[in-house]
């Protein structure tokens, strides 16, 4: 019978084609594509400006907390250490960050913004709203609202078994309070 899944004498062909649907719609598959989407929109949206998904992610975190630790970063932004160490070598060799080490505790890097990155972070605004509405734009507004409710949930629900989870301090803690009150994210 054309169209079944016995269209090829032993079947094996259209039930490999089945699987092979199966898994294209499986969870894990369906959000490894995503962030490939996402990571190619934002390089696409961020090519004048030279940045990565995270080393943007970096800058946003320093910019609301200057004078946080690496450490504080990692556990912000859910990057393992090397990696950390990796993206801010490159920011600051671009003159966008600076890591000074304080007089009370010489183990410690603190990070900066530089002026030049201050102005990065303030041209990053056009690119970053296109990055989202282009990653949302299959969505109408109430699929979008309820997307990132939905992933939202999925990530902090999950969070402890990531590699690199994020640590809720206080700070990060009222992040998550204001994005959960956020209409944008689904809140109230």
């Amino acid at each position: 019978m054309p169209g079944s899944t016995m269209d090829h004498r032993d079947g094996s062909e259209t039930q490999s084609e089945q699987a092979a649907q199966d898994i294209r719609r499986s969870p894990g598959h369906l959000m490894r594509r995503c962030q490939q989407i996402a990571v190619a929109i934002f390089l696409d949206e961020f090519r004048e400006l030279a940045l990565t998904p995270m080393q943007y992610a970096a800058l946003r975190a320093i910019r609301a907390r200057p004078g946080m630790d690496q450490r504080t970063l990692v556990d912000l932004i859910a990057i393992d250490r090397s990696t950390t160490g990796a993206i801010l070598g490159a920011l600051e060799e671009r003159g966008l960050v600076s890591r000074l080490t304080p007089r009370h505790n010489q183990r410690i890097k603190q990070l900066f913004l530089t002026p030049l990155g201050e102005d990065i972070v303030l041209r990053s605004s056009g690119p970053a709203g296109r990055v989202e509405e282009r990653m949302l734009a299959p969505l109408n507004a109430d699929e979008a609202k309820l997307f990132l409710s939905l992933l939202g949930r999925l990530v902090d629900g999950n969070n402890e078994f990531s590699r690199a989870p994020v640590k809720l301090d206080d700070a990060a803690a009222s992040d998550r309070t204001n994005r959960e009150n956020d209409p944008k994210w689904g809140g109230s």
